[in-house]
């Protein structure tokens, strides 16, 4: 047995994976106790309580085995009930998935049997010290009802310590002791009982935190990017860059307004969302950054957070892309669905607008542009600008659609991205349609 114990005092990951084990337990069982779609504070709570009163009602049984062996029935009888009112509370929370006034009773238990138990074992040294267990009661308040509830519950944990050590000396004189070897490997027990449910309780708390952290870390880089979102947790603010060159592709669903009209919600939302899921999952592959998404118009940016030298290939590349996968899934399911996308590339600031609300959006006159590409653009068309023309032409193929009015801007030559060039000599592009 020695020999077993020192194994595992040499290898600690034993123990952390069994406390882990123990935590992520609490955990599903919280899920299982927990109303549906309820606040994370009460899944926490849940399983916190579930912890305590499974691994008391454990001990509890236990030491009634304990005390009935060591011919001692009252001092059985306490942890005894104690074991059958924390299993029946446990399985009540399990069906109802709410408490009420149970969770104020458990805690009472907690506080009052153990000292009850000391008490009949003839006080702190007879009874080895076992009140130790009611410390349980203020630390589950603390999560249950709040620090101002702990502090109570705390309070009176002191109080009924205070009373057995008053009344020790007579307890002492009126109860039998335990032999010496029983009391010593008792005093053991509960040291090391009260030791291992607060470090397990602590784990369950820290792996909840992590959790909870992760999943807010997530949620946090579905709206920032991961440089601009690790700013801010170094208490960056306010986050605001100027970029010399980048790409900007504004893409927007044709006749949305009056489809969406003419379907249901969940018909409307089905088919944006398919779009623009693939839409993003296509930014990703060409390392681009989706800014903003209002409504069933998308834009998406290539050379920043982070400087990108390909940045108007990479945003070309998607349009054409996005152009094929509008294709697959108008054939897949039957759609008539088409984008009409605009691109331009300049000079650009960005970012992180609003504290508690806040997201990150790009503004200038070449963003503007970009949006004006789109606007005026041909359905199931890439429309680019001049600037974005002249970094391609030598390895895309283009057709000049020539000078067009756009709004606030005045005459401008554009142009449509046919599509990318086989390997020729940068003499063989070809304008198509320029005059």
């Amino acid at each position: 047995m020695m020999n077993h114990a020192t194994s595992e005092s040499r290898d600690p990951g034993v123990a952390l994976t069994a406390l882990a084990a123990a935590s992520r337990w609490a955990g599903r069982a919280a899920e299982l106790a927990a109303k549906p779609g309820g606040r994370d504070e009460d899944r926490l709570a849940s399983g916190l309580f579930l912890l305590v009163s499974g691994s008391g009602a454990a001990a509890g049984a236990l030491w009634a085995l304990a005390y009935a062996l060591l011919g001692r029935p009252l001092s059985a009888a306490i942890p005894g009930a104690f074991a059958v009112a924390a299993t029946a509370i446990g399985i009540t929370l399990l069906r109802r998935r709410n408490l009420g006034r149970l969770r104020e009773f458990m805690l009472l238990l907690i506080l009052l049997l153990p000292a009850l138990l000391q008490a009949s074992l003839g006080g702190y040294v007879k009874g080895s010290a076992v009140v130790m267990w009611s410390f349980f009661a203020p630390l589950s308040a603390l999560v249950f009802f709040g620090a101002r509830a702990g502090w109570g519950w705390l309070a009176g944990f002191v109080s009924v310590a205070g009373v057995l050590a008053v009344l020790d000396g007579r307890l002492a004189q009126s109860v039998p002791a335990l032999p010496a070897a029983a009391q010593t490997a008792l005093f053991a027990f509960n040291l090391c009982g009260v030791a291992a449910l607060v470090t397990l309780v602590l784990a369950y708390f820290r792996i909840q935190r992590d959790e909870a952290t992760e999943r807010s870390e997530r949620l946090l880089l579905n709206v920032l990017p991961p440089e601009i979102a690790e700013r801010l947790k170094h208490n960056e603010y306010p986050i605001a860059d100027r970029f010399d060159d980048v790409s900007v592709l504004f893409a927007d669903m044709v006749g949305f307004t009056e489809s969406s009209a003419r379907q249901s919600p969940d018909v409307t939302v089905g088919v944006l969302n398919e779009f623009l899921t693939a839409f993003d999952e296509l930014a990703q592959q060409h390392g681009l950054r989706p800014i903003r998404i209002t409504g069933d118009s998308y834009l998406v940016v290539g050379g920043l957070p982070v400087a990108k030298p390909d940045h108007a290939e990479a945003v070309a590349n998607m349009a054409l892309d996005m152009l094929d996968k509008v294709e697959r899934l108008n054939r897949l399911r039957g759609w008539a669905v088409s984008f009409r996308i605009g691109i331009n590339s300049g000079p650009a600031m960005a970012a992180v607008v609003g504290r508690y609300r806040f997201t990150y959006d790009i503004w200038s006159d070449a963003v503007n542009t970009a949006s004006r590409m789109e606007s005026s653009g041909v359905p199931g068309r890439i429309q680019v600008t001049e600037e974005t023309y002249r970094r391609l032409i030598a390895t895309y193929e283009f057709e000049c659609r020539g000078e067009i009015d756009v709004k606030g801007k005045g005459m401008m030559r554009t142009y449509f991205l046919i599509g990318r060039l086989s390997p020729l000599p940068v003499g063989d592009v070809v304008e198509h349609g320029e005059g």
